[in-house]
């Protein structure tokens, strides 16, 4: 008996070989916006890391963590610390929350999707 066969891995057969029947992800996560950000940073600076975790099957999952807490970090402390001069203003709203959009995707960015894991 083989070591696939004693971990259950089925065979198919193909022009007289047998090929053992393995995926190489097989988790449903969504990884979002964040976690294809730190997928393509992995593949593209940490490739032992990358092919290690796809291999394993973890890539994904490794992604969704990732994801989930570049959101919680977007959750402004800037506008608790910038308050608006006139609350009424529309505009002045609107720049507040992008100003604090930028300047927490940056934050973002260089301390978790940019962070090798």
């Amino acid at each position: 008996m083989t070591i696939f066969e004693e971990s259950g891995i089925t065979y198919e057969e193909k022009d007289g070989l047998f090929y053992p029947n393995i995926s190489t992800e097989t988790e449903d996560a969504n990884v979002g916006k964040y976690g294809l950000m730190w997928m393509e940073y992995m593949k593209e600076n940490a490739l032992d890391r990358y092919r290690s975790l796809l291999r394993f099957g973890r890539l994904k999952k490794k992604a969704s963590e990732v994801n989930e807490e570049a959101y919680e970090m977007l959750e402004n402390k800037y506008l608790e610390k910038h308050k608006p001069v006139n609350p009424s203003s529309t505009m002045e709203i609107w720049k507040l929350r992008e100003q604090a959009r930028m300047v927490a995707e940056e934050e973002v960015l260089a301390d978790i999707v940019y962070h090798y894991y």
